[in-house]
């Protein structure tokens, strides 16, 4: 009897994208059957119904999810999404990602996501914080620092881990920080997290950089994304010395060939709340992607560049800062034309890093400084990139395949170790 691959209801969105990449990626390993089963067939999948009392007396009913992809190397780790487009695909998805995330880092964890399907700019904050602690109050017996450790991403941030965390201690009866990552640094978080995902992809461009002869000095970069991400990205190799060149959000973005001042755009969209006005041509988020530059950073949201628009993508390296910017097919293109990619398990992994770092200092209530946590970072990536491209070459391989087969080729050594219970 042959077991089926897992299928979501509805669209499979990430989940998709996971299973793709995943095939491509095992034909050059040995994986174990059992390995393999545990990849495609995802631990726990989770669907809340979660009531809550709106400020104007309605009882509105939301959609959660939690998804726990493996737990073969460590306790699943994964961080809670609000977005209104949220699926059950898309959750175990970014599930998937994490664990291989987590193994291509090294770190003790396997991976998960959540969610809720809502708008936050169409709640007041008293009715986040109602769903909030809904969502937490649902995964009480199932999270925690020795299973499951939540952490934040799109629509969420470091108040919700707060009332996650008070939510979780309120039902456990004793406080415990660790349940959460990316809380505020009073109740347990770390220093160094809160642009720990654009120093991180730095850190891996810079070694992309020194290993390809490819200076960041100088080179011309076009940034998809002006969030907490790209806007980090745009200013730290701004202030490196590369030229950034264009930058753009969802409504748009600013060009400018002779380099973009960073620190006076910054200060422009924090005053205006938009681009427009600043001295800099117009630019659609289209025509920034088909740029000719050294670098394009993909700093915003998933399937940013596919099959549609691949062939107009004129970088030299794409650099993947956000979860899946690129699709398989787009990536075969890309691959095809000799487009060199750095992949987002990889380039995007300084959260995954920093959380680890503030779940290991929650559990000893000993804090570090901002220092050792930069520096600490930057370690990890440049020796997991280092790993990877070492075997890309040895193997004559993409950078993206390379992490892949690594990644898997961990958690089969960690299955073949445990074996199956029972």
């Amino acid at each position: 009897m042959q077991s089926q691959v897992w299928k979501p209801p509805g669209n499979p969105g990430l989940w998709g994208d996971f299973l793709e990449y995943l095939g491509r990626a095992e034909g050059g390993e040995r994986v174990h059957p059992v390995t393999h089963e545990y990849l495609v067939h995802p631990r726990r999948v989770l669907t809340m119904s979660l009531p809550v009392r709106l400020e104007d007396g309605r009882v509105y009913t939301f959609a959660g999810y939690r998804v726990v992809h493996n737990i073969s190397r460590g306790p699943s780790i994964g961080g809670v999404r609000y977005d209104p487009a949220l699926t059950v695909g898309d959750v175990a998805g970014l599930a998937a990602w994490n664990t291989l995330k987590a193994a291509v880092l090294n770190l003790p964890f396997g991976g998960a996501a959540g969610g809720v399907v809502l708008s936050r700019n169409e709640l007041a904050t008293p009715e986040i914080e109602r769903v909030s602690r809904r969502y937490m109050a649902e995964l009480i017996n199932l999270a925690g620092p020795e299973v499951d450790i939540l952490a934040p991403d799109y629509g969420t941030d470091e108040q919700v881990m707060a009332w996650f965390m008070d939510t979780y201690s309120q039902g456990r009866g004793f406080i415990e920080p660790a349940v959460v990552v990316g809380k505020p640094e009073r109740l347990g978080g770390t220093r160094g997290r809160n642009d720990a995902v654009a120093v991180g992809l730095v850190h891996v461009t810079e070694r992309f950089a020194a290993r390809h002869g490819m200076a960041l000095k100088g080179a011309e970069v076009a940034v998809q994304g002006f969030g907490q991400v790209g806007r980090a990205v745009a200013r730290v190799l701004h202030r490196m010395g590369a030229k950034v060149v264009a930058v753009s959000m969802d409504v748009g973005g600013v060009f400018d060939g002779q380099g973009i001042d960073v620190p006076a755009l910054e200060a422009h969209y924090d005053r205006e709340g938009t681009f427009e006005g600043f001295p800099a041509a117009p630019i659609s988020n289209a025509e920034l992607l088909s740029l000719s530059v050294d670098y394009l950073v993909l700093a915003a949201y998933q399937h940013v560049i596919h099959e549609g628009n691949a062939e107009e993508i004129h970088a030299r390296v794409v650099v993947e800062g956000a979860n899946v910017p690129i699709t398989a097919e787009a990536d075969r293109i890309l691959a095809e034309r000799g487009v060199l990619v750095v992949p987002h398990v990889l380039a995007a992994g300084g959260n995954l890093v920093v959380g680890y770092y503030e779940w290991v200092q929650d559990l000893n209530q000993y804090f570090w400084d901002e220092a050792r946590v930069r520096g600490q970072l930057k370690a990890a990536l440049v020796r997991a990139y280092d790993q990877v491209e070492a075997r890309a070459e040895r193997e004559g391989i993409r950078l993206r395949c390379a992490a892949h087969r690594m990644a898997i080729e961990r958690v089969d050594e960690a299955t073949r170790l445990r074996g199956v219970y029972p």
